[in-house]
C-alpha cells in the first residue's frame, strides 16, 4: 500500500524537478529494493521526493531494528562515516523516488538556498525526536504499549487506520520477537482498540484510535 496522495505526488514531482535542475540524479525504487548500503556505496546524499523508506540497523549478530522511517523531504547520506559498530542499510518500504546529490552538488545547493538547508535540518530534528520518543517509551513500557505507539505513529504518518504490516515487521521495528508482538496485538484486539483479524497477513486495522490512545496512556485522551 502506498501512503502517497495525489497532492503528495504532485509535490514530489516538483521537488524532483527542482533538484534535477540543481544537478540531482533521479532514481526509482520498488518496495523492498535496497536504496543504499552506506558502508560500500560512494559518498552522496539522497533526498526522498515521494514514497516510504526505512533505515534499518543491523548489529554484528544480525539483529535488525528500524532506526528511522523516511518520508517526503527527508534525507540520508554517507558523507560522514560513522564509527558505530552496527551496520545500517536503507530500503524502500513502498515505491519511492529519490534525488541523489554528490557531495559537492549538495554543498553548492545549501550555499545557494540556505532556507532549503534549514528545512533539511528541521526534517532531521523531527526524525531524531521521533526516534528518541520511541526509544524512551520502549524502555519503560510493555510490548503492548510499544506496539500501540508504533501503530499510532504509522496511522498518523500514512493517514489511514488500515496498516499494511506483518507481526514480524513490527517486531523488527521494535527490536523484539514476533511472538511478543502477536501476543500484544491479541491483547489490543480484546481491548477493542484493534479490529479482529480479517484473514490478510499484512493488514492490521485500528478499530478505535481513541481507545488505542487511552490504553497507551501516552497521548492525552481524545487527541
Amino acid at each position: 500500500m502506498s501512503s502517497n496522495t495525489d497532492g503528495d505526488r504532485t509535490v514530489g514531482a516538483k521537488l524532483m524537478a527542482n533538484l534535477r535542475a540543481e544537478g540531482a540524479h533521479p532514481a526509482t525504487y520498488r518496495a523492498g529494493d535496497l536504496v543504499m548500503d552506506p558502508a560500500v556505496d560512494r559518498p552522496r546524499v539522497g533526498i526522498v521526493c515521494d514514497g516510504a523508506i526505512t533505515v534499518w540497523r543491523l548489529s554484528p549478530k544480525g539483529k535488525q531494528l528500524a532506526a528511522a522511517s523516511l518520508r517526503q523531504g527527508d534525507w540520508f547520506e554517507n558523507l560522514f562515516p560513522s564509527e558505530a559498530h552496527e551496520r545500517t542499510f536503507i530500503e524502500a518500504d513502498a515505491p519511492a523516488h529519490v534525488a541523489w546529490l554528490e557531495g559537492a552538488s549538495f554543498q553548492r545547493l545549501l550555499r545557494k538556498y540556505p532556507t532549503f538547508g534549514v528545512e533539511l535540518v528541521r526534517s532531521q530534528v523531527r526524525r531524531l525526536a521521533a526516534v528518541e520518543t520511541r526509544a524512551s517509551h520502549t524502555a519503560l513500557a510493555s510490548v503492548a504499549d510499544s506496539v500501540a505507539l508504533a501503530l499510532l505513529q504509522m496511522a498518523e504518518r500514512e493517514g489511514t487506520t488500515d496498516l499494511e504490516v506483518t507481526h514480524e515487521e513490527l517486531a523488527q521495528r521494535l527490536g523484539t520477537v514476533r511472538e511478543s508482538v502477536s501476543l500484544a496485538i491479541s491483547t489490543l484486539r480484546r481491548a477493542g482498540a484493534l479490529a479482529p483479524a480479517q484473514g490478510r497477513k499484512r493488514l492490521i486495522s485500528i478499530l478505535s484510535l481513541s481507545k488505542l490512545q487511552q490504553l497507551l496512556g501516552y497521548y492525552p485522551t481524545g487527541t
